[in-house]
């Protein structure tokens, strides 16, 4: 069957010949055939003869690339070269799954997104460890948040370096460090990487993405024709911003933040994506179900004690509201006592050591609001912390003046 012409020029200057490609044999036929008389040969550039070389370049890049075996790099030599850094990276392992496993192309994409998502798995552990000891203190730092924004707005500079002084002492005796919740931001130039990466091979297309897929998405080049995966995608997210939220994950964001993250963000992911091919839309839609699945397991407690990660703060009672209520905050103030558990012991010791054991046994935490009981417990201990800092004040004073007077010799 006679489906492409193929023009080159003759040694001839005058004229041209047409070879014949048969796809059935898949070779050029560089002889005349039968039957093609002098009308068979045409002048360069021909419009019969433009439109044959294109259809026979376009059989014969078909019928090569057909052809490759997968291979180590054999990405590159078909021109999807990315230099180095993120996308190269994935692109080598994604040829490595795909070449010494031998699996479809739907099947090497979860294996590479699930073993990136092991390989990370340690810093995820690291961040969850921070949200659950901030979880802890959150509602802690909202008084002191709460005072400091009381000296802002009458100027204040002794109680708001006092306020600045007392988070800084609950970060520490906590164990907070603020610079590990951007540990999981590491994944962002990785995520980048991959949609760059399986958008240039549904565009090339790479062989046998055609038929890399399973179940109703066979051919990765096209988008899903349900629009299954976007959805799937934007119920995963949707469901890891709620749980994140229901279990103080996100508390130290803002309050306008999580709506915008449960809700919007999810909505517009799957309409960005119900038109990719499909080989972009499972490689996302995997990572958001592994997503979905961490963040649960970060709930359970018996997982947290097996990882050694701080346990979230529990459900509070009304019991453990009340003994609670009048939990000691390290301040920069010299006091003689925190109480009856804490003697003198100098500046922070008191405040401190209770704070060590509250957060040692975790105290389960009010999660928003303050009862009567502990409005008045609370205003209580500052009043008597007020009384303290005016006696020390006064003690202190007295012994300068019992030292200056003792040095004039009186």
């Amino acid at each position: 069957m006679l489906t492409g012409l193929v023009f080159l020029k003759t040694v001839t200057k005058s004229r041209s010949i047409l070879y014949i490609f048969d796809s059935s044999s898949g070779a050029i036929d560089p002889k005349q055939p039968s039957g093609l008389g002098p009308e068979a040969f045409v002048e360069p550039g021909a419009p019969l003869v433009q439109d044959a070389l294109s259809n026979a370049s376009q059989i014969i890049d078909s019928v090569t690339k057909s052809e490759i075996q997968p291979h180590v790099g054999y990405m590159k030599e078909l021109g999807l070269d990315f230099g180095w850094g993120p996308t190269a990276f994935l692109q080598w392992s994604l040829e490595n799954v795909h070449v010494y496993l031998e699996t479809p192309w739907w099947a090497t994409l979860a294996i590479t997104t699930f073993a990136i998502r092991l390989v990370l798995f340690g810093l995820h552990t690291g961040a969850a460890d921070n949200a659950g000891r901030m979880a802890t203190i959150q509602p802690h730092l909202k008084d002191i948040k709460k005072r400091l924004d009381e000296a802002k707005e009458t100027r204040n500079m002794a109680d708001m370096m006092r306020g600045g002084e007392e988070m800084r002492q609950v970060y520490a005796v906590a164990g907070v460090k603020m610079w590990k919740n951007l540990l999981p931001f590491v994944q962002i130039p990785l995520a980048f990487g991959m949609f760059r990466l399986t958008k240039n091979m549904a565009s090339l297309p790479l062989p046998g993405l055609d038929i890399g897929g399973v179940l109703w998405f066979q051919d990765l080049t096209v988008s899903d024709p349900y629009f299954l995966l976007p959805i799937l995608t934007g119920t995963a997210a949707f469901a890891m911003f709620k749980l994140s939220r229901a279990t103080g994950g996100a508390s130290g964001l803002p309050g306008w933040v999580l709506p915008i993250f449960q809700w919007v963000l999810p909505i517009i992911s799957s309409l960005v994506m119900c038109f990719w091919p499909a080989v972009m839309q499972i490689g996302f839609a995997w990572s958001a179900i592994l997503t979905l699945f961490q963040t649960y397991v970060f709930t359970l407690p018996w997982f947290r004690r097996l990882l050694r990660i701080h346990p979230m703060p529990r459900r509070p009672s009304p019991v453990s509201q009340h003994r609670t209520g009048a939990m000691t905050i390290p301040t920069t103030a010299r006091t003689r006592s925190q109480g009856p558990e804490a003697p003198a012991q100098g500046l922070l010791a008191g405040a401190t050591s209770r704070f060590k054991k509250l957060v040692a046994e975790n105290q389960p935490q009010p999660s928003g609001g303050r009862t009567k009981a502990q409005i008045a417990e609370a205003k209580k201990y500052e009043e008597k912390r007020t009384r303290e800092i005016k006696r020390d004040k006064q003690l202190a004073e007295q012994e300068r003046l019992r030292k200056r007077s003792e040095k004039k010799g009186y």
